[in-house]
């Protein structure tokens, strides 16, 4: 068994539920593998053999931003300057697209500029992953989104795991800053990246095909900055005449 293998098994064998208690055996670790080959452990969405008050595969909920030793900040829709977290130095979200313009950087030159300004720590493997797909993207506001929650959020911040859990938690393949520039490839390969030439993103978020056209955008939102609990997602944005 080489060494890929082992780390699925060794996380399989962690994640573990059965059909008694759960119901079913769809809650336990899938590999995902990008159109580029590379395989990322995706945990499943109730997270095992811990009660939890609030599931990290819960994508309906936002963490609040915060240390935890001082509090965690209420999260305050209303003023976006008002809202900013207290105690860290990034945090919120920025919506952007899928291209780059009139620019010496390449793409994915510039979203790693961009993750680098938030202080996402690109470089950490410790990191469980959630993935969801909506059935009604016009509605929900998104096609796919991801959440990358640390180990240290999974101990400190969820509950999730114990101190033995934490010492032996497997790292994924790929770094935090790799993987989100992954799922930015992923999408792209999917919907495509310019209006003009559609491939199944028509429609899906109100356009009419003629005067207002679907065209790939994203969003990222750095949920918690010091608990490293980050999410990406795609969308679309109308072009107009």
């Amino acid at each position: 068994m080489d060494k890929k293998k082992d780390l699925l098994e060794e996380v399989k064998e962690k994640a573990k539920i059965t059909e008694k208690t759960m119901g079913n055996t769809q809650n336990e670790p899938t590999v995902f593998v990008f159109s580029t080959g590379e395989k990322l452990i995706v945990s499943p969405p109730m997270w095992p053999k811990h009660e939890l008050d609030i599931q990290p595969g819960d994508l309906t909920k936002f963490t609040p931003y915060g240390t935890g030793v001082y509090g965690y900040q209420k999260l305050d829709d209303t003023n976006p300057i008002q809202k900013a977290p207290i105690h860290e130095p990034s945090g919120g979200v920025v919506y952007f697209g899928s291209k780059v313009y009139k620019s010496d950087l390449s793409y994915e030159q510039c979203f790693l500029s961009l993750l680098y300004l938030l202080k996402v720590k690109v470089n950490w493997k410790d990191y469980a992953v959630f993935i969801i797909e909506s059935q009604q993207p016009g509605k929900d506001g998104y096609l796919k989104q991801m959440r990358i929650v640390s180990r240290f959020a999974l101990r400190f911040m969820f509950g999730a795991i114990n101190e033995k859990e934490y010492d032996s938690f497997p790292e994924q393949e790929l770094t935090i800053g790799q993987v989100l520039y992954k799922f930015l490839q992923d999408e792209a390969d999917k919907w495509g990246t310019s209006w003009m030439k559609d491939k199944g993103l028509g429609g899906k978020f109100g356009g009419d095909g003629n005067y207002a056209c679907e065209e790939l955008a994203f969003g990222f939102m750095v949920e918690n900055n010091y608990h490293r609990v980050y999410r990406i997602w795609s969308r679309a944005w109308l072009v107009t005449k």
